[in-house]
């Protein structure tokens, strides 16, 4: 039995102002940790003081209180556990969260069409529209609004709503939090039915009757949490008429009168979901304030990593890789990361690429239910391939029932796959689809490699080099690109099939093409004359066509798409691609300002087989990181005696 009593705001906001913003603590384990009768329990023990009673009517209002947040808590805190998937009881977890901003995107004409496939990855949709970095606290102030709370698929929804409703519970706000995807739509519901019978089944009437009762007298002490509005089988894309307390309604209709305020108009009201979902939203229904969860920061990332893995593998990624190091800091990509280097494939050897990464994963693809034998997996992988290529292509990575059913894949069973990992103390199973009214993958990378294994392994020969010379080296297909050349140089590197050789040659050839034009564009006296060329006939040239960039920012930057061009090669892993490209880069090289961490390895794989003299390395405008200013150290260290003579 969970005991009550009460830990005040000024107690709560004690704590919160000895804890760095920064750090984004859990409010509710920060007050855990400062209470000395909760420090020396045995079992977590959440207190709350009784009022002093008035009149038997306030004795029974505490009574059914007392029993109703025993109830919450211990609901949340179940929850919580059964999110870790499987972690062993000996591991501890620590509270991590997100970086959190707030964001402007839900008002009127500013909200885009529909969520777009884009290389740069879904949070692309956000940058431009931050209003200010927030932390878990600030939520936690936050009263009498709508909220939403959006981020792309493995950020931490879930978790990151059931760790607030915790945290309100703490500060007596009565919280309840209702997962969409769980709810029951094949009957019309009350919003009793909704809120409180799904959430706490088994119940008297009386209880039932109690707790709505409360409700609709003190809405300002309540906090409702949808979660998944994105997972939920229906569309709020229609406004739905205003309905009473009592009224038996679909489901839609109830969600929509909440998203309305027409119920506990005073509530807080905060929905989770992917960004997409909320844009169906009619206007009179959209969130007043919108957060977005971003990654991980790097010493949160390291925290989580830390829990499920020994030191030694995270300082060998921390030393290695700076674009694998990035990936940890999104808690699906870090479990798979971590899952992938304990167990890796006899086939594929170690994930020390993005290529290897997903390949390890995909091996570990299982399905539950019916189809559990080989050959029908392996059919159903060759038929994913296709949708996600025909997707991706598209611009989509929102699909519908019928598109799956025009790739011939069933969406009644497409919730059963699972991509299974296993690590010590830690068994993640994550569904290779989210179910819904619409489809999309559980991480847009997911869409990606399985777009590029299409292109490698099913696309003809004929219509792979048409595409390698048409499409592939356009930005659209930037994610896909280096994962070709991945799975093409790197993993099928001693392939001997006819039609893989064949790509290989088709793909090395283009390759090499590209970086010598890209290198050649970079010599400072091409990009001079092309500033020249430019001035003087007043418009832009582009020497060679319109795929290539007609502006250079500086006399000696290389452009992003050389850069991007390096990654390819490092993904892949060829040495003979490398030492062309080393032997034909600029002697002048200025990184560009910012530089991602993704186009370092491949830029230091380059330069690792660089014998000339180079004149300038420039380091100083590109604001790398403490990992990615390493990883480059570590080549020019390796350099030789006055090969490079500024950096």
């Amino acid at each position: 039995m969970i005991k009550l009593i009460k830990i005040s705001n000024k107690a709560v906001k004690s704590v919160m102002a000895e804890q760095s913003a920064s750090s984004n603590v859990n409010i509710t384990d920060a007050v855990l940790n400062q209470s000395p009768v909760i420090k020396d329990a045995e079992n977590v023990t959440i207190i709350y003081k009784q009022p002093p009673s008035t009149s038997s009517s306030d004795e029974d209002e505490w009574n059914f209180m007392k029993q109703w947040m025993e109830l919450c808590i211990s609901y949340f805190e179940k929850e919580g556990k059964l999110r870790l998937q499987g972690v062993s009881a000996q591991t501890e977890i620590p509270v991590v969260h997100p970086i959190i901003h707030e964001i402007n995107c839900y008002d009127k004409d500013t909200v885009p069409v529909d969520e777009r496939y884009n290389p740069k990855g879904p949070n692309e949709l956000f940058k431009n529209k931050i209003i200010k970095e927030v932390c878990f606290q600030d939520l936690l102030d936050q009263r009498g609004k709508f909220i939403s709370i959006v981020a792309s698929a493995g950020s931490g929804k879930t978790v990151f709503s059931l760790r607030l409703a915790k945290a309100f519970s703490l500060l007596q706000r009565l919280c309840i939090h209702l997962k969409l995807m769980d709810a029951n739509y094949e009957e019309p519901l009350t919003l009793r039915q909704l809120l409180l019978e799904n959430m706490f089944p088994g119940h008297s009437e009386e209880f039932y009757a109690a707790c709505f009762s409360w409700m609709q007298k003190n809405t300002d002490k309540i906090v409702l949490i949808l979660d998944g509005l994105d997972q939920a089988q229906y569309s709020l894309d229609k406004i739905s008429p205003k309905i009473n307390y009592n009224a038996c309604v679909p489901v839609k209709d109830l969600v929509f009168n909440l998203c309305r305020k027409h119920f506990f108009s005073n509530s807080l009201l905060i929905i989770t979901s992917r960004p997409h979902a909320v844009l169906y939203l009619p206007e009179p229904a959209r969130p007043q304030v919108t957060y977005a969860l971003s990654d991980l920061s790097i010493f949160n990332s390291q925290k989580l990593f830390l829990a499920f893995a020994d030191e030694d593998l995270w300082r060998k990624i921390n030393t290695t890789s700076s674009q694998m190091l990035s990936m940890c800091r999104n808690p699906l990509m870090l479990q798979m990361i971590i899952s992938s280097n304990i167990h890796p494939s006899e086939d594929i050897g170690d994930a020390s690429t993005p290529t290897r990464l997903f390949a390890t994963v995909m091996k570990n693809l299982t399905q539950s239910g019916h189809i559990r034998n080989t050959e029908g997996l392996d059919e159903l992988v060759k038929r994913l391939r296709v949708l996600a290529f025909d997707a991706t292509k598209e611009g989509k990575v929102v699909l519908t029932a019928k598109q799956l059913r025009n790739a011939q894949v069933n969406p009644a069973t497409i919730h059963d796959i699972v991509v299974q990992l296993h690590t010590h103390g830690l068994s993640v199973n994550s569904c290779l689809f989210e179910r819904n009214t619409k489809f999309f993958f559980c991480h847009q990378t997911f869409q990606e490699h399985l777009t590029a294994s299409y292109v490698v392994y099913g696309m003809p020969v004929e219509e792979f080099q048409e595409f390698v010379e048409t499409s592939l080296f356009e930005q659209h297909w930037t994610v896909v690109r280096k994962f070709v050349c991945g799975l093409l140089f790197d993993l099928e590197s001693k392939a001997v099939s006819g039609a893989l050789q064949m790509k290989k040659e088709i793909l090395k050839k283009y390759l090499i093409q590209q970086l010598l034009i890209q290198n050649f564009m970079n010599l400072p006296e091409t990009k001079k004359a092309i500033v020249l060329v430019s001035k003087a006939i007043g418009k832009n040239v582009e020497p060679f066509g319109s795929g290539f960039p007609s502006v250079f920012p500086g006399d000696i930057a290389p452009t992003d798409k050389l850069l991007d061009l390096y990654a390819c090669v490092g993904e892949g892993k060829d040495s003979s691609i490398a030492t062309i490209a080393a032997e034909h880069c600029p002697r002048i090289i200025q990184l560009p300002q910012p530089m991602s961490s993704n186009l370092v390895p491949g830029f230091c794989f380059v330069m690792k087989h660089v014998t000339k003299q180079l004149d300038v390395l420039g380091l100083s405008a590109c604001s790398l990181d403490a990992n990615s200013f390493h990883e480059i150290a570590s080549v020019i260290k390796e350099m030789k005696p006055g090969q490079v003579r500024y950096y």
